[in-house]
C-alpha cells in the first residue's frame, strides 16, 4: 500500500572537514523514480545534515520526512510518526533551496584565488538572502507539517514601560488531533533605514501544545535588541526610531498576523 524509501548519506559521506554533494548518492534518485512509477504512495525519508536536491522526484511522491541523523532510536521515532502515534511538530532551522545555485552563498563559496573566501553576501544569508534575491525556496525557513491544523488571531503589540514590547496572539488547534505549533515572530525593518537590512528577521518563537479544539494565548517580549543592527562605525547596537512591522506566522513564507511597533527615539 505504501513504500517507505530511506535515502541520504552516512558518516563516511557527510562529516567534518569536507563538503558532500548537494545531490543524493548515485542510484538513489533512480530508485525513488522507478518505485514512484508503479506506486504513487511513496514516502521518502532523508538522512542528511541539511538540504538535498529533491527536484528529480519531489512532484512524484506523496511525502518527504527529513530525519537528519536521528541516532539509535531514530527508527522508533520514524515509525511512531509514520503510523500516527506521534504528531510531528518539527520546523526547519534552515532554508531548503530548489537547486544549489539558489543559495545566497553559492557565487561566493568557492575561492577564486587560493583558499581565500570572501563573504560577499554579508548579512544576507539564509532566508534573508532568499528574500533579498526574490528566490522562492523549495521549503522555507520555519516550515513543517502536522497531522492537525492551527489558526491565529487577536494580535496585540503593547509597548511596556521599560521600552520593550509585549507581542501576544491566540493560537487554536482547529483539527481533530492533539498537536504542537511553533509560532514565529519576525520584525520587519524600517523602510528608510540608514543601512541595508533584511526584509524581516526572526526575533522570537514559542512552541504551543494544544489539544484538538483548544485555544491558547501566546505572549513574547521583544527588547531593544530585536530592532537593532550593529553600527559598525561606533561599534554599538543601534535601534533607529520609527515604525517596524511585527509579523507572526508559521514560516518565513506563511505570515498570518501583522502589526506595528513604533520606537519614539533612537536607542
Amino acid at each position: 500500500d505504501v513504500v517507505v524509501v530511506p535515502v541520504g548519506f552516512n558518516a563516511v559521506m557527510e562529516t567534518e572537514n569536507f563538503d558532500r554533494t548537494f545531490g543524493l548518492p548515485p542510484g538513489q534518485n533512480e530508485l525513488i523514480q522507478e518505485i514512484a512509477k508503479v506506486n504513487k504512495n511513496v514516502i521518502v525519508v532523508i538522512n542528511a545534515g541539511g538540504a538535498v536536491d529533491m527536484s528529480p522526484w519531489i512532484d512524484d511522491v506523496s511525502g518527504v520526512l527529513h530525519a537528519w541523523y536521528a541516532g539509535q532510536e531514530g527508527g522508533t521515532a520514524l515509525a511512531e510518526i509514520l503510523f500516527g502515534k506521534t504528531n510531528p511538530s518539527g520546523r526547519l532551522p534552515a532554508t531548503f533551496e530548489r537547486k544549489a545555485e539558489d543559495n545566497p552563498t553559492f557565487n561566493n563559496y568557492y575561492p577564486q584565488n587560493g583558499n581565500k573566501i570572501e563573504y560577499k553576501e554579508g548579512i544576507f544569508v539564509g532566508y534573508r538572502g532568499y528574500e533579498k534575491n526574490n528566490i522562492k525556496p523549495l521549503f522555507p525557513f520555519g516550515f513543517g507539517l502536522s497531522y492537525t491544523n492551527f489558526a491565529y488571531s487577536g494580535l496585540s503589540v503593547k509597548p511596556l514601560n521599560d521600552g520593550n514590547f509585549e507581542i501576544s496572539f491566540n493560537v487554536k488547534n482547529t483539527g481533530k488531533r492533539d498537536g504542537a505549533e511553533v509560532a514565529q515572530i519576525y520584525v520587519g525593518s524600517k523602510k528608510d533605514s540608514r543601512v541595508p537590512r533584511p526584509f524581516k528577521e526572526l526575533k522570537g518563537f514559542e512552541k504551543v501544545f494544544l489539544k484538538a479544539g483548544e485555544t491558547k494565548k501566546v505572549s513574547v517580549k521583544l527588547d531593544q535588541r530585536a530592532f537593532s543592527y550593529l553600527d559598525v562605525s561606533n561599534q554599538i547596537w543601534l535601534a533607529e526610531a520609527g515604525d517596524y512591522e511585527i509579523l507572526v506566522g508559521r514560516s518565513t513564507a506563511e505570515i498570518i498576523l501583522r502589526g506595528k511597533a513604533n520606537l519614539k527615539t533612537d536607542l
